[in-house]
């Protein structure tokens, strides 16, 4: 067994996200460090933790973040084989709480 831990709340993440007919391959490649970061998870584990992150953020008053200038960015590139940018709708998977 192996543990780590990567604090990335700071830095500029890339993520890649690259949906499988049975996992869903999460890669994230932190720009600043040389550290990346692999996950492999079936569907119903994706959904569960999707499930919890969200409910995590509802926690989270983002108002009073927006002038927190010492976050780092995240940009997500989703890569699935015969997905179009426009079977992409940006709005159904937006924040639930945008700045």
């Amino acid at each position: 067994m192996s543990s780590f831990f990567n604090c990335a709340a700071y830095d500029d993440v890339d993520t890649t996200i690259r949906l499988d007919d049975h996992v869903i391959f999460l890669a994230l490649k932190i720009k600043d460090k040389d550290s990346d970061m692999y996950l492999t998870l079936n569907p119903f584990q994706t959904r569960i933790l999707a499930k919890y992150l969200t409910a995590a953020l509802t926690q989270i008053d983002f108002t009073s973040l927006a002038d927190e200038k010492h976050f780092g960015d995240l940009t997500v590139q989703i890569e699935q084989e015969n997905l179009q940018d426009e079977d992409f709708d940006e709005e159904e998977y937006a924040l639930a709480a945008p700045f």
